[in-house]
Order: C-alpha cells, then sequence, then structure tokens
C-alpha cells in the first residue's frame, strides 16, 4: 500500500496522516460517544484492521510545541480528532468517522480538519467520485460548503447521501466497448 503523508500546522494543533500518531484508544472511544451515533467501539484487533485500511487525518495538539525544547525525545501529539477516508488514492474517497472530542469543540478545528480532508481530495488529480453520508439539514450544508458536495440520495430518518465529482468523473467521452 502507497502511504500519502499529509501534515498541517496551525496555532499548536496538527493534521496529520502519519499512522503511528494514532491513538486507538480515544478512537474507539470517540466509536463510542453519543456524537457519533451511526457507529460502535471496535474490537482492538477490528479497530486496527480499520485504521490500518484507510487514509486518516488525526488532529492533534502538538503538544511538542508546547513544551520547552530540548526533551531527547520529543512526545507524541495528543489526538483530538480525525477525518477517515476509505480510499484507492487515485480514483474514489468515502469520507467517515469525522469528529473533534467535545473539549475542543467550538475553536474551528473541525472546520480546519474538513478542510484539510478538501486539501487531499484536491490532490487526487484522478478522482471520480468522493462521498459520505450525513444527516439532513445541517450536517447537508456544511459539507456542501466545506467540500461542494451534492446530494445524489435521500435515504430513510433524515439521511442523505451526497459526493463531490472529481475532474476524471465519467463524461461518457470515451469509447463504447464492445463485446467480442
Amino acid at each position: 500500500m502507497t502511504t500519502h503523508l499529509y501534515e498541517r500546522t496551525r496555532d499548536h494543533y496538527l493534521v496529520s496522516s502519519d499512522p503511528s500518531l494514532l491513538d486507538h484508544n480515544v478512537v474507539n472511544a470517540a466509536f463510542g460517544s453519543r456524537a457519533m451515533y451511526w457507529c460502535n467501539p471496535l474490537p482492538a484487533p477490528a479497530l486496527r484492521t480499520c485504521l490500518e485500511h484507510s487514509f486518516n487525518l488525526g488532529l492533534y495538539i502538538d503538544v511538542a510545541r508546547l513544551r520547552p525544547v530540548g526533551l531527547a525525545t520529543p512526545p507524541k501529539p495528543e489526538q483530538i480528532g480525525l477525518a477517515r477516508l476509505i480510499t484507492d488514492y487515485v480514483t474514489f474517497a468515502y469520507l467517515t468517522d469525522v469528529f473533534v472530542v467535545p473539549e475542543e469543540q467550538g475553536k474551528g478545528l473541525g472546520t480546519w480538519l474538513v478542510e484539510c480532508v478538501g486539501q487531499v481530495l484536491g490532490g487526487m488529480g484522478y478522482l471520480r467520485k468522493a462521498v459520505l453520508v450525513t444527516a439532513e439539514g445541517r450536517g447537508e450544508e456544511y459539507y456542501r460548503a466545506k467540500l461542494g458536495m451534492e446530494r445524489i440520495e435521500q435515504g430513510e430518518h433524515g439521511v442523505v447521501t451526497l459526493q463531490r465529482k472529481g475532474p476524471e468523473a465519467f463524461t461518457g467521452h470515451g469509447e463504447e466497448l464492445s463485446a467480442k
């Protein structure tokens, strides 16, 4: 599997795709929270597989930037959020499991994290489609504004599926395949 390293900093916060920074306990605690009503905590081996087979943007307090220089080993950043993309890294991405821990909400960090997702999607030059499932209303409007998503399906109980077509979306201009 190809490794795509993405990192951005803002003040003393870090968004990184470095898998060694992920704190599985923080992720699983979020999966068990009421805020992430669509999922449940996973057994450790299942969570490890889930994260290993996804492109994860972790959101962290970069404690190394807050502490004095001179430590032999810089402290590991404290994870406070996540945005998970299930992707082939070329043509398709499914955005899921976006969260910021409650004590860090209201600081614009979730918006910044989603903007970072937008940068990752924008860097996929052969992207055909990115999709996500969210709640109708606020969630739908938010992802429309931040990622350019459009509704493609209305599900039950106020759930909607959104998509963002990429530059390589099918246009119908290709040659038709003929059966031989």
